[in-house]
């Protein structure tokens, strides 16, 4: 299992760093087609469980509408999609709060919840696209870089001095000590990237406002991706990336973190 991680790992980064660094415009919209097609696919078995065919029918037309999308939607509407995307985070940050496990939500429940998903997954890949094609991928490989940092610190100290359950009726192995180990490895990661870059531009205390956001946020992503799989009755989301499990379980932290990264950024006046 673990040298299964280690390889999936190796070539999601080779991949996904490669195409962001050195890939235009263009391919970087093919790649986010594919990951838009596998999370919404994931998304609706989860939420729906329906059938597989059902499931890949309806991401491929969702997919289409996306690749459509992309010769009508402009910069401004990605920016009030990404404010819309904090807003939409907010009420989940609420509902997490409310969130009693029941293993048999009604259908009307779930149709609720795969809207909302499929929501945040075009705020999302709108967003990363758009933040590729302004800033050539820098800007893009940084945000990354936010989430993965706050995985590993929280993944480290969690195990390291977890003893306070964060939210233990949705995910009962995150910590409060992982959450504040996340971020405080986050802090460093930033001022190290502030030294480096000076920012872009961005005076140091909104640039690490923005960053602080961004990783907190992706706690919120996390958690929404548990409450589905719990509901569901699964442990992954799907079994398409061999020993990390599903699309959706490699990219849920994104998907929350980057509405609230582009927001940041536009009061930040980078964007």
């Amino acid at each position: 299992m673990l040298r299964q991680r280690i390889i999936t790992a190796i070539v999601l980064a080779i991949v996904v760093v490669g195409s962001i660094l050195q890939a235009d415009t263009l391919w970087t919209r093919v790649l986010l087609a594919f990951f838009l097609f596998a999370a919404s696919w994931e998304l609706i078995l989860l939420t729906l469980r329906t059938t597989t065919l059902a499931a890949v029918s309806v991401a491929t037309l969702y997919v289409a509408l996306y690749w459509w999308s992309g010769s009508v939607v402009s910069a401004g509407l990605v920016l009030w999609q990404s404010l819309a995307g904090v807003a939409l985070w907010a009420l989940v940050l609420v509902g997490l709060f409310f969130y009693r496990h029941s293993g048999s939500w009604p259908l009307m429940g779930r149709v609720v919840l795969l809207a909302v998903g499929l929501d945040l997954l075009w705020i999302c890949v709108h967003g990363l696209l758009y933040l590729h094609a302004t800033y050539g991928g820098v800007m893009l490989l940084y945000l990354l870089s936010l989430v993965w940092v706050a995985d590993i610190g929280a993944y480290f100290s969690g195990r390291r001095f977890g003893r306070n359950k964060l939210a233990p009726a949705i995910s009962p192995g995150k910590t409060r000590e992982g959450l504040i180990g996340g971020l405080l490895a986050n802090l460093l990661w930033m001022l190290v990237v502030y030294w480096i870059s000076q920012g872009w531009g961005i005076a140091l205390l909104p640039f690490l406002l923005v960053g602080v956001a961004t990783s907190l946020i992706s706690v919120v992503g996390d958690l929404f991706e548990s409450v589905l799989k719990r509901e569901a009755g699964v442990k992954d989301s799907g079994s398409l990336l061999p020993g990390h499990g599903g699309v959706l379980d490699r990219v849920d932290s994104l998907i929350a973190a980057t509405p609230v990264y582009v927001s940041g950024l536009i009061f930040a006046g980078q964007l």
